[in-house]
């Protein structure tokens, strides 16, 4: 019986939120508190802990009389969102400020950092879509859920390549040329056989744009012309066979310098300068972040530079609504740790 899909049982899910939320704000709050420096002289961070502490408290003094009626238990869920927003920039500025003038990304100190940020990032962005996906089936003028059972893949890339290239118009003047075809393991494919899978397409977007960001600022950097950006198109490619649904972006921009590595995954790293404005988070944090909602449902996203060529990112997705679970970090068993996984669609 799908409790995220489209006859989702508010009941049932407020139930598991009351049960489950506390448990992971606790290990969000007690990760800060094991901060390897005094996490209480940064400012950022404490008003983060403070409003982990505060979304704790609200779930926890949910008494069953209140999470059972929608109209009493939907508000304490809106506020708890509402509050978050700020979370993501208030970390970032609480790291940089911790890494102070380091130059290296991979001291012991960055290292940590990053994985201290990808932990936390991860947890955050389950508690969101579970918020989010309560928020959807209590709302009654409104049939949208988080997951979709026919997600089209090739139409959300369309939307993202049509948005990224409205922003490359509004801040550069000028807009790379993308082309989008989509193929399945028959070869390609009409409009009505586009690869469709069960999958949340928020998070769809936000990789797709992501990624397709960064080809055409790498690509608007390089080509000092129009005419010379119109020799550098960047193809996405959607395709898929019954288990998986893979995506490919390929641009011409010369690659990623093989000085950086694999900085490009370091929430401390900012690649570019003149990021576009309305498109980055400010802290070069996207594709860390990236392949952070990748790997929350079971994908993943890897990138192949070719110096002097360009870049081919690849998303890999799971199709079988099987595969598609939840994948957080928990807390430890005999000093390790290892992935929650929860499967989204049946119980």
């Amino acid at each position: 019986r799908s409790w995220l899909g489209e006859f989702a049982e508010p009941v049932q899910l407020a139930e598991f939120l009351c049960k489950e939320m506390p448990v992971r704000y606790a290990e969000r709050i007690r990760n800060i508190e094991q901060l390897p420096m005094p996490w209480q002289n940064f400012e950022e961070l404490v008003a983060v802990h403070h409003l982990q502490l505060a979304a704790f408290q609200a779930f926890q003094e949910q008494p069953r009389s209140q999470w059972e009626r929608v109209e009493a238990f939907r508000p304490v869920v809106q506020e708890v969102q509402q509050n978050d927003k700020k979370t993501k920039f208030l970390l970032m500025q609480a790291a940089q400020k911790m890494r102070g003038n380091s130059t290296s990304f991979t001291d012991p100190f960055s290292l940590e950092l990053n994985k201290f940020l990808d932990d936390f990032l991860l947890s955050r962005l389950g508690c969101n879509m579970l918020m989010g996906q309560y928020l959807a089936c209590t709302n009654h003028d409104s049939h949208i859920t988080s997951i979709v059972n026919q997600c089209d893949a090739l139409d959300i890339c369309r939307k993202a390549a049509e948005e990224v290239q409205r922003r490359c118009a509004t801040s550069q003047g000028r807009v790379p040329t993308v082309h989008v075809s989509a193929y399945s393991s028959s070869g390609a494919v009409n409009e009505d056989q586009v690869p469709r899978f069960s999958y949340i397409p928020g998070i769809l977007m936000h990789v797709v744009r992501e990624l397709l960001k960064n080809s055409c600022q790498a690509s608007l950097e390089l080509a000092k012309t129009q005419a010379e950006l119109q020799q550098m198109p960047i193809n996405l490619v959607v395709c898929a066979d019954v288990r998986h649904v893979v995506i490919r972006i390929s641009d011409l921009a010369h690659g990623i310098p093989r000085h950086v590595g694999s900085r490009i995954w370091s929430y401390l790293y900012s690649g570019s300068p003149t990021a576009m404005t309305g498109l980055s988070f400010g802290y070069g944090i996207g594709l860390p972040l990236s392949r952070l909602h990748a790997k929350y449902l079971g994908g993943a996203l890897d990138l192949v530079s070719l110096p002097g060529y360009g870049v081919d990112a690849y998303l890999s997705l799971p199709r079988v609504e099987t595969d598609l679970v939840e994948n957080i970090p928990d807390e430890d068993v005999d000093g390790g740790r290892v992935s929650q996984e929860l499967n989204l669609l049946t119980l």
